[in-house]
């Protein structure tokens, strides 16, 4: 990995990277070494902090702020990019090297149009001019499957949806037919749908074009789909690195394995606790001594306690472990789950009785429609409806996982709000624990917030950040009257449950990782043991890893509290691990839902088959025919006539343009909204 080859495109040795200066000075790239040649397509994995943006963005010197390379080279066609000066590097960017960041909102610029900032790699460069350069953007916007690019060329960043986004930013750092793409996370906040989409749309680009790919994620399925070669990351340097066939396949490096073994899969059983990684990463200024990974590795023995074993040759791979070189590593500890938290009802001052005794329908909904209300966009023009839910009907028991699935933008956020009435629905009927809560408000709705609790996407914007983590548990339970005494008592209880301990009672939001403020969520979320919890998405900004933790956090929860949960998530591999029961919307309806192993096994609906088919697997997994849907999503505001997925679909025939479908029971429990429902499969 130090020496360069013939045809070498990009070589980097002993990279260094740290953050601050003087005796403050953090290193954050301990000396990674990797080379690409032409055409070749390199995964870089690993969880958050671990150094792989730090490694990427070092390459065409993007480092933000702070931060600055302290050792090594980057030979990028035989020229050291940390030598030359900042004209040949602006002439390097674009037009040799592109990258596409994470977040493609804010890598446009939200008040230019897309058409001027797409082609103005051409411009900048003067490969064209800018008629030459329009043609050539429209051009490549159209072989990115946005539809009538010549119109999306004069729209602004907000007018596209997230997919579109990512392909016009895709489109900006390829229109100068650059032999070095960077894609850092490109489809971290992206459907399935959407991310098998510039999946296949990067792997085409290597096949076709030639160009070189380092795709950085910490999802070892989505490196997997395009990657031949995978490096494993962890505090700061490589810990393995090989073939993507031979690493998954057998996995040398603990921290490997673990990764792979955090991933929920159809092979792992529902019954099976996820093999999460405990603990959490190191910060970069406080590395343990030895091997940084031994205070989370099962196998770790004295010797990394005290010594960090080297990248050496093991197999077809390099791997940083002391026990790589005696074969593959033995089977994991199996581990034992323990709880100590008492299942009680909090000592309220007022409850809400049901209208009918322990009712076995928790919450149900019957045609509940809800539309909004969009600002009138230019003056004389009818005010736009958005179609957020139409006609839904769901039914969650005691004691089910209801997992509702889809795309962005199909309601599954306002389902999950209209069902803890925190939004009125238009029309249609809410009952909760037997009684109707459609129009209940008040205090009487105040009172049934004791029997119902959200958990949210986002557990930094729902934690108030001046107070303690023990306040913010025991915020609910001061609202319903329980005591002093009590209420501390409960809060350090559920604080043992999430894994946190009482200790954290003190600290702050700022003060925690992101799932450790998960777990403060979930915490505030049982404190009133609730019979029914609503979580949306939960886990989408989490790491794998991370990911398990929460996943056994909430079977925890399910086994210890029998409650009904609402799992939204757009994460189909999630959804099946940990639902019972799944519902599939699509613009504002449901169009399947069913027991999740029999929907997921033998979807009926063609949307339910093309999000299963656009979930990654690991390379190695059962192959399966990747449907690929065409375009984006119908806009909710302006619905086409029948069935709403008929512009998607490749069986939709005439009839269904002219009558909407309607969900039918096809067998118990099970139901499907399609004409022309699949047999059994997909």
């Amino acid at each position: 990995m130090n020496g360069g080859r013939t045809g070498d495109l990009l070589v980097v040795n002993d990279l260094h990277v740290a953050v601050g200066g003087g005796a403050g000075a953090i290193e954050v790239v301990r000396g990674v070494s990797f080379r690409l040649g032409s055409g070749e397509v390199l995964g870089l994995v690993g969880e958050s902090g671990s150094g792989k943006t730090m490694t990427v963005s070092a390459i065409p010197r993007l480092l933000p702020s702070g931060a600055k390379v302290t050792g090594g080279t980057v030979c990028f066609k035989g020229e050291d990019l940390l030598g030359v000066p900042r004209q040949r590097l602006s002439e390097v960017r674009g037009k040799e090297i592109s990258m596409v960041f994470q977040d493609s909102l804010t890598s446009l610029d939200p008040i230019m149009r897309v058409g001027p900032q797409v082609r103005e790699p051409l411009v900048l460069h003067r490969l064209a001019g800018r008629r030459a350069a329009t043609l050539t953007a429209q051009q490549e916007l159209h072989r990115l499957g946005i539809p009538d690019p010549g119109r999306a060329m004069m729209r602004y960043p907000h007018e596209f949806s997230g997919g579109m986004r990512q392909r016009a930013v895709i489109a900006t750092a390829l229109i100068a037919a650059p032999p070095l793409v960077i894609a850092d996370e490109p489809t971290t906040a992206l459907d399935a749908t959407v991310q098998a989409q510039i999946l296949d749309l990067l792997g085409r680009l290597n096949r076709e074009l030639g160009v070189a790919v380092i795709l950085i994620s910490h999802d070892l399925a989505v490196v997997s789909e395009i990657s031949k070669t995978v490096a494993v990351m962890y505090a700061g340097r490589f810990v393995e690195f090989g073939p993507t066939r031979d690493l998954l396949a057998q996995p040398r490096h603990p921290y490997t394995r673990a990764l792979l073994q955090s991933m929920p899969s159809p092979d792992v059983p529902k019954t099976r606790r996820l093999a999460a990684i405990p603990g959490e990463p190191p910060l970069a200024g406080a590395l343990p001594s030895g091997c940084p990974f031994h205070p989370r590795c099962p196998y770790a023995a004295e010797i990394c306690r005290s010594a960090e074993p080297p990248l050496e040759p093991v197999g077809h791979s390099l791997v940083s472990c002391w026990f790589a070189k005696d074969g593959s590593l033995p089977a994991a500890p199996k581990e034992t789950v323990t709880s100590t938290v008492r299942v009680l009802a909090p000592d309220v001052s007022e409850t809400v009785e049901p209208e009918s005794p322990a009712p076995d329908a928790i919450l149900s909904l019957e045609h509940v429609t809800r539309h909004f209300l969009m600002p009138n966009r230019l003056p004389f023009t009818a005010p736009a409806h958005v179609h957020a839910l139409d006609d839904v009907s769901l039914t969650v028991r005691r004691g089910q996982v209801l997992g509702i699935a889809g795309e962005s933008g199909c309601g599954k956020t306002t389902l999950g709000r209209c069902a803890l009435r925190l939004l009125d629905v238009d029309s249609g009927r809410i009952r909760f624990m037997g009684r109707d809560i459609t129009r209940t408000g008040g205090e009487d709705l105040r009172q049934l917030r004791r029997y119902m609790q959200p958990i949210f996407q986002d557990p930094y914007a729902s934690l108030n950040p001046r107070s303690p983590i023990g306040d913010s548990v025991g915020e609910p339970l001061i609202a319903f009257g329980v005591a002093h005494d009590e209420r501390k008592r409960r809060v350090r209880e559920v604080l043992d449950f999430v894994g946190l301990g009482a200790r954290y009672a003190a600290h702050l939001p700022h003060e925690l990782s992101g799932g450790q403020r998960q777990r403060v969520g979930i915490a505030r979320a049982i404190a009133l043991n609730p019979e029914l919890i609503v979580a949306d998405e939960p886990i989408s900004a989490l790491d794998v890893s991370v990911q398990a933790q929460i996943i056994n956090l909430f079977k925890d929860m399910q086994r210890e509290f029998h409650l009904a949960l609402i799992f939204i998530s757009h994460d189909l591999r999630v959804v099946r691990h940990l639902s019972t029961h799944i519902a599939i919307m699509f613009l504002g309806q449901v169009v399947e839902h069913g027991p999740s192993e029999v929907v997921c096994s033998r979807p009926l609906h063609p949307y339910t088959a093309a999000l299963l088919s656009s979930v990654p697997a690991v390379l190695g997994a059962a192959p399966r025919e990747r449907i690929v849907l065409s375009g984006d999503p119908p806009s909710p505001s302006a619905p086409p006539s029948g069935c709403r997925f008929r512009t998607r679909c490749r069986f939709a025939q005439a009839v269904c343009a002219q009558t909407p479908p309607e969900l039918h029971e096809v067998e118990a429990g099970r139901a499907v909204a399609c004409h022309f429902p699949l047999s059994g499969g997909g």
